[in-house]
C-alpha cells in the first residue's frame, strides 16, 4: 500500500499524518513541543526537542495507521514561515530557534527603516519589514549576540531542519526564502544586494541550496530510521511553507482564488499569475505549484487570541467540556448559537500576540460595561478575529479582488464563526472537507514528488473534496460594516498611545536596571 506521510510542524503542535493516495487520513498523531518564553516578547523551541516531538508524532501516526514503515511511499514537511533556524559548522543549533511570533527585533525594525532598507529590499523580496523575518532577526543576533553570530554557518526554516535530520540534507525551498525575504521573488535566486541591505552581508554563505517543493530533497537515513520508526532510503520531499500547504490543500490552484487561515496567524493568500509586489501587503512570494505566486497579507491576530482567552479565563466552559466530553470550543459555540451580529456592543483588537497595523500595537476590549458577561467577550473575540482578516483582505483586493474564497484552520469547524467570516467578508466560502489542510497540501506535494501523480491539478482532483459552501447574509453584513468602522476608527486612534506606552515601558525597564 503506498502512502503518503505528511509532516506539519506548527506554532502549537507538531503533526503526522498518513494519507492515501485519494485523500483519506490513514493515521494521525501529534505532540506539542513547549514554546519557551524567556523573556516578555520573545518566542523560541528548542530544536533538538522539537526534533523529538516530530518523531513522537510520526511513530503514533504510524501506529495509529497500523501500516509497516515500507508502506510509506514518500514524506514531506511543513512549518510555519520566518523565524530563523541557525546551525554551526556541523549543523548543531546554534541557539534555541526564533519563531515567527517572536517580537524581540521591534528596536531593529525602527533602526532598518531609518536605515532606508524597506526601499532598497522591497524591489527586490517583496517583503515588508517586520520583527520575526528573518533578515531582520539576523541582524538582530549581529548586533546583540555577536558570538552567536559568528558560529551561525547554516540557517534555515523549521521544516529545513526537521527534514535535515530526517534525512542529513540540508536544503529549503523558493517558497520560504522568497517568503522569508532571503531571495528575489521575481527571479527566483539569491542576490547579495538584499543581505547588504540589512547590514548582514557576511551570512551569504549560511543561505541553504534552493530547490522546488515538488523535488526530492533526501531519504531517510539509518538514524532517522530508528529515531522516528521509518524505513531507510524512503524518498523526503523538499515540502514548502505551511501556507501554501494548507491553500494546496484546499485545492487551490487558479489564479484569483483567495486562501483564508484562521490559525495562529491571520493568513490570507491571492494566488497571482505573475508576481505583483505592493508595499502595503505582507509579502509576495512563489507558490507551492510551478509559474504561480502569492499575494499574502497577514498578522498574528487570529484563532491564537481565542486560545488565550479561553486558557486563561474559561475555566468553566473547560469544565463543562471535561464533563461532557466535548471540546471546550463546542460549548463555546453553543454559548453563542442563539447571538447574532447585534448582540455584542464590545469590540476587541485581536492584537494578543502582534499586529501589522504598527509594531507597537496591542490587544484591547472596548466597550466594557457592568452588565456584560463571558460570552460577551467570547463574541467581540470572534468578531475581532474576522475584522482582522477583512483589513488584511482589503488589503489584497485593492491589488485584485476574489474570484472565490476557501477556508482553513481549526476555525472551520465552527459553524458560527464561518458564517461569520462569509457575512463579514461578504463573499461565499468554500469548506473544504479534509481537517488538516496543511498535511494534505504535503501529502499532495509528495504524491507529485514521488511520481504518483504527474502534476498537481491531477493530484488535487483525485485527493481534495469540499465540505460545504456557505453563502453570505447581506443584512448581516451591513451591520458587522458598522462595526467595522468602528473598529478602524478604535485602531487609528490608539496609534500614539500604543507607540506612547512602548517607549514608556521600554524606558521603565532601562531604568530599573
Amino acid at each position: 500500500m503506498s502512502c503518503m506521510l505528511a509532516v506539519d510542524c506548527g506554532l502549537t503542535v507538531c503533526k503526522a499524518v498518513i494519507f492515501s493516495l485519494d485523500g483519506r487520513v490513514i493515521g494521525a498523531g501529534t505532540s506539542k513541543p513547549p514554546v519557551l518564553f524567556p523573556q516578555p516578547g520573545w518566542a523560541e523551541r528548542d530544536p533538538e526537542n522539537l526534533w523529538q516531538h516530530a518523531c513522537r508524532a510520526i511513530k503514533e501516526a504510524l501506529a495509529d495507521s497500523q501500516l509497516q514503515a515500507e508502506d510509506i511511499a514518500c514524506v514531506c514537511v511543513t512549518g510555519q514561515g520566518n523565524g530563523i533556524y541557525g546551525l554551526d559548522a556541523k549543523c548543531r543549533p546554534v541557539r534555541n530557534c526564533i519563531l515567527s511570533t517572536d517580537t524581540r527585533a521591534l528596536g531593529t525594525v525602527e533602526t532598518l527603516k531609518t536605515e532606508g532598507t524597506f526601499e532598497k529590499a522591497h524591489f527586490l523580496t517583496g517583503n515588508q519589514i517586520w520583527a520575526a523575518s528573518p533578515p531582520v532577526l539576523m541582524r538582530w543576533i549581529k548586533d546583540h549576540e555577536p558570538e552567536v553570530y559568528a558560529r551561525t554557518r547554516h540557517i534555515c526554516f523549521v521544516k529545513d531542519y526537521i527534514k535535515y535530520r530526517l534525512t542529513g540534507e540540508l536544503n529549503s525551498d523558493h517558497t520560504d526564502v522568497t517568503g522569508g525575504a532571503l531571495a528575489d521573488t521575481r527571479q527566483i535566486a539569491y542576490r547579495p544586494e538584499i543581505l547588504a541591505a540589512y547590514g548582514i552581508s557576511e551570512i551569504e554563505s549560511t543561505l541553504p541550496p534552493l530547490l522546488n517543493a515538488w523535488d526530492i530533497g533526501g531519504r531517510i537515513t539509518r538514524t532517522a530510521a530508528a529515531a522516528a520508526g521509518l524505513a531507510e532510503g524512503t524518498p523526503v520531499a523538499v515540502g514548502g511553507m505551511d501556507l501554501h500547504m494548507t491553500a494546496l490543500g484546499c485545492g487551490c490552484l487558479a489564479a484569483d482564488q483567495l486562501s483564508i487561515i484562521i490559525g495562529t496567524w491571520a493568513i490570507n493568500s491571492l494566488i497571482l499569475q505573475e508576481p505583483v509586489f505592493d508595499p502595503a501587503v505582507l509579502f509576495t512570494t512563489t507558490y507551492c505549484i510551478p509559474h504561480r505566486w502569492l499575494l499574502v497579507d497577514g498578522s498574528a491576530s487570529s484563532a491564537a487570541n481565542l486560545d488565550w482567552f479561553v486558557e486563561q479565563f474559561c475555566a468553566e466552559e473547560k469544565q463543562q467540556a471535561a464533563t461532557l466530553g466535548i471540546s471546550t470550543f463546542d460549548v463555546i459555540n453553543a454559548a453563542l448559537a442563539d447571538t447574532d451580529p447585534t448582540s455584542s456592543e464590545i469590540l476587541f483588537h485581536p492584537f494578543i500576540y502582534g499586529s501589522n497595523v504598527q509594531p507597537t500595537a496591542r490587544a484591547g476590549f472596548y466597550g466594557l460595561a457592568g452588565w456584560h458577561r463571558r460570552s460577551d467577550l467570547l463574541r467581540a473575540i470572534l468578531e475581532g478575529v474576522c475584522f482582522s482578516h477583512l483589513s488584511h483582505v482589503e488589503n489584497l483586493r485593492a491589488r485584485r479582488a476574489e474570484r472565490e474564497a476557501f477556508l482553513a484552520g481549526g476555525g472551520k469547524r465552527s459553524r458560527i464563526w464561518v458564517q461569520m467570516f462569509c457575512d463579514v467578508l461578504a463573499t461565499p466560502i468554500t469548506i473544504p472537507a479534509a481537517d488538516e489542510l496543511g498535511a494534505l497540501g504535503c501529502a499532495i506535494t509528495a504524491a507529485v514528488a514521488a511520481g504518483h501523480y504527474p502534476d498537481h491539478p491531477t493530484a488535487v482532483a483525485r485527493m481534495c473534496a469540499v465540505a460545504d459552501k456557505i453563502q453570505p447574509n447581506a443584512e448581516a453584513n451591513r451591520v458587522y460594516l458598522q462595526k467595522y468602522r468602528l473598529y478602524k476608527m478604535l485602531r487609528d486612534a490608539m496609534r500614539p498611545a500604543w507607540d506612547a506606552m512602548y517607549h514608556t515601558f521600554q524606558s521603565v525597564k532601562v531604568e530599573s536596571v
